[in-house]
């Protein structure tokens, strides 16, 4: 029996792209490593301008397993959907969400609508559209980041407003929307601590819920304590330096059992699958609001989600192997069927 062909799929990523999508290359060429260490073969692939291309060379190769590491297309992530539909219409076994819950995920208005209406807690908001036919939620301080664009895109201090009236709010909004790809919205900000949860599917279609972190920002830094793009990203600026992720939340017990609840119920609602994150702000007297889900984060070796498996016992390999295995599960094969 040969052993299991996973190809690995990413977005084409020009040599002078931003630094979260040059992550994309790392994180493909850092699993791959992880699935030879499994013993599996690997190919790498690449979603480009002609997704025919990509097509025909998954159709010649036939793996056995697609793992899913697309983020964006043409550059911009609500296309990254199209992974999972042509992976989907070839009857190809991948990792991770399809594209419907990619969709509903990758709106951050309609994924707050829908997380409102099922119960969860979410901050108040409201999207350009919104506010040009007169709906508000109120005054007060708001965050706008983009609506559609992951990777913190256009995000950083300005962005964190307090308004008073809509007018106030709408003109902030049409200017930041071109930096966050043409469209934006407006979230209540909550004004606290902040956390990172990841959540790693199980066998039998469970999910489990790996070790909370929480992002710890410097009080010395001016300008609220958020993880924007250059906080993220840009590895030698003092916002990068100025926030650290620490697990030790000795005394939050009753905290994280919350939090790690709501992820769950995030994780059912969204039909999530494989791996995914959630993200929370916890404000004065411990009220906690979810502020982004998302169902492909990234697992590079540096990445909090595997920071996360780290400390529930899981090296990079082993995280990287329990993905694939929950795909062919969810398929109804097993290692062993697939090249017998």
């Amino acid at each position: 029996m040969s052993p299991l062909h996973v190809a690995v799929v990413r977005e084409s990523v020009p040599d002078a792209a931003s630094p979260d999508a040059l992550d994309t290359v790392l994180q493909a060429r850092s699993v791959r490593e992880s699935l030879a260490r499994c013993g599996w073969r690997t190919s790498e692939h690449v979603l480009g301008s002609d997704p025919s291309a990509l097509e025909a060379a998954l159709a010649h190769r036939r793996p056995d397993v697609v793992f899913n590491l697309v983020e964006s297309c043409h550059g911009v992530s609500s296309l990254a959907c199209l992974a999972p539909a042509l992976f989907r219409k070839a009857g190809l076994v991948y990792t991770g969400a399809d594209e419907g819950s990619m969709s509903l995920a990758g709106d951050k208005a309609l994924a707050r609508r829908l997380m409102h209406a099922a119960g969860l807690p979410v901050p108040c908001g409201a999207t350009l559209g919104e506010l040009q036919r007169g709906v508000f939620p109120g005054p007060g301080r708001y965050i706008v980041k983009a609506r559609f664009e992951d990777a913190s895109l256009g995000l950083g201090p300005d962005c964190v407003v307090e308004v008073r009236a809509r007018e106030e709010l709408l003109t902030v909004m049409k200017e930041l929307a071109p930096r966050m790809g043409g469209d934006c919205v407006a979230e209540g900000y909550v004004s606290g601590r902040e956390f990172n949860l990841a959540l790693l599917a199980e066998q039998g279609g469970k999910v489990r819920a790996l070790p909370l972190a929480e992002m710890v920002f410097d009080a010395a830094t001016p300008g609220p304590a958020i993880l924007h793009y250059a906080a993220k990203w840009e590895q030698d600026s003092a916002d990068y330096a100025a926030s650290s992720r620490s697990f030790d939340l000795a005394g939050d017990e009753s905290l994280v059992r919350e939090m790690t609840r709501i992820g769950v119920s995030c994780w059912e609602l969204f039909s999530l699958a494989g791996y995914a994150r959630i993200d929370f702000r916890v404000g004065d007297g411990g009220l906690v609001r979810i502020i982004d889900v998302n169902p492909n984060p990234c697992i590079s070796p540096d990445a909090g989600f595997v920071a996360a498996a780290r400390q529930a016992g899981l090296d990079h390999a082993a995280l990287v192997r329990d993905i694939v295995l929950d795909a062919l599960e969810r398929a109804g094969r097993g290692e062993k069927t697939c090249r017998a």
